[in-house]
């Protein structure tokens, strides 16, 4: 199995109870649910290949996938390119375009107040009987330095999850932006480092 796909798989195990994906797949059953966020995953994760990075834990327990300033938002071309402008046939057209208002805002912020020379940390997940044992560090550690290896200077990511906050202000992550987007009415921060 490719990098990229079991960075997907393991990212659609870890978002299965994440608030947003709950309200993008409102109605479906869980096994509906976990397919379409192992499809939705695995062509993040292919793009994330493409264009920024994917990091996997030694144990293949964790997955983190980022995408470089210059190709942050993908948009179209690069969507097409990667495969991810199939996502709607995968998973459905109500989910994809819940997904995509409700991200459109603070992703749309970030790019509008990051330079090129910043990093998306786009999704981090850990398996839920791995968690508390250090991997976020490990795969936000390690993406940070193959980042910086690139000349990014600057390291953005967004959360829906309060405990993730947490998390993150741990790993040296400032709050930059919090809101609740109108179109999901979920809560989600935007974090800098």
């Amino acid at each position: 199995m490719q990098t990229h796909q079991l960075a997907g798989d393991i990212l659609g195990d870890a978002f299965f109870h994440y608030p947003l994906m709950e309200y993008a797949f409102e109605g479906k059953t869980e096994e509906e649910r976990s397919k379409a966020l192992h499809h939705l995953y695995r062509h993040c994760a292919k793009a994330a290949a493409m264009y920024g990075g994917v990091v996997l834990t030694p144990d293949k327990q964790g997955a983190l996938i980022w995408l470089s300033g210059k190709h942050f938002p993908l948009g179209i071309l690069r969507e097409a390119k990667s495969g991810m402008a199939g996502i709607p046939f995968k998973i459905g057209v109500k989910p994809t375009l819940r997904l995509m208002h409700h991200d459109s805002v603070p992703e749309g912020w970030i790019a509008k107040n990051a330079g090129e020379k910043m990093g998306y940390i786009w999704c981090l997940g850990v398996a839920a009987n791995q968690r508390g044992k250090g991997l976020s560090r490990t795969l936000i550690d390690q993406s940070i330095a193959d980042m910086r290896a690139q000349g990014i200077n600057a390291f953005w990511l967004k959360t829906e999850d309060p405990k993730n906050v947490l998390i993150y202000q741990k790993l040296g992550f400032d709050i930059v932006y919090e809101t609740v987007v109108e179109s999901s009415g979920i809560k989600s921060w935007v974090m800098k480092k």
